[in-house]
């Protein structure tokens, strides 16, 4: 059933009275309203019809002067400024070069400025080398340094190989690395035979290679080795010689010299 909008609605489309947002909107409700395409149906012949009954006449004279009156447009008069002044004329000029030179200024400006930037970029870049360079020869010298370092170290440093003295362990061997400016060496032994409980074996370091000064005794482990940081008992001015000999627990004052199981050329 179709409301009293809908019927004013329609009745308003057929007369052409619509706003066109409300034509728009009612054409939509009638694409999908049959009943509301009936109604304007009967409205179109309805209008139709009283169209065609209402009786011709004739216009008044009068009528027909103020329709072509009002279809004339009238004549505008404009009105001219009045001539400007010379100042007023020129005044756009100057501003316009003014405007001119201040661009100009600002690209002498800006090029003076990129020029700057550019020397200060090469000024900076070649610091950078300056510092990459002296940074290399700072390298330099401290590997010299240390190469001299390590040189004089080297000069000071007794290494000696022993090698054994036994007929049932033939394959022991052991190394000795004294440095004799910190009075302090390591020494490494393999394939030694491993002693009693009562007996342990004492290294000696041999001054000029005759007097045998005490380094400390030792034990080795189940496979025959051992690492041994020692230290003489008494200052050592030339460490000549290194021997190991068998004694009894706790060492001895001075070698056993048949007892002597290792020993350095």
């Amino acid at each position: 059933m179709m409301d009293e909008r809908m019927e004013e609605q329609a009745s308003l489309h057929v007369l052409g009275a619509l706003s066109p947002a409300e034509a728009y909107e009612f054409k939509q409700a009638l694409k999908a309203d049959p009943e509301l395409q009936a109604c304007v149906a009967r409205l179109n012949t309805v209008t139709g019809a009283l169209a065609g009954a209402v009786p011709l006449t004739e216009p008044p004279p009068q009528l027909r002067a103020k329709i072509l009156a009002q279809a004339t447009p009238p004549q505008k008069i404009i009105t001219l400024p009045a001539r400007k002044s010379g100042f007023a004329l020129w005044l756009p000029w100057s501003l316009a070069a003014g405007l001119a030179i201040l661009c100009v200024l600002l690209s002498a400006q800006d090029s003076r400025l990129q020029k700057a930037v550019g020397s200060q970029a090469r000024q900076l870049s070649d610091l950078n080398q300056l510092a990459r360079s002296l940074q290399a020869a700072t390298n330099n010298l401290q590997q010299s340094v240390l190469a001299l370092q390590e040189t004089n170290r080297l000069e000071h440093l007794r290494i000696a190989m022993l090698n054994s003295l036994l007929s049932d362990a033939p394959k022991a061997v052991a190394v000795s690395l004294w440095d004799n400016s910190k009075q302090e060496g390591v020494f490494v032994v393999q394939n030694l035979k491993p002693l009693p409980a009562d007996r342990d074996y004492q290294l000696w370091v041999l001054e000029n290679g005759t007097t045998p000064v005490d380094a400390g005794v030792f034990r080795v482990d189940a496979n025959g080795a051992v690492r041994l940081d020692f230290k003489a008992r008494v200052p050592i001015k030339i460490a000549g010689r290194f021997a190991v000999t068998e004694e009894t627990r706790g060492g001895a004052a001075s070698p056993t010299i048949k007892n002597m199981v290792l020993a350095s050329n």
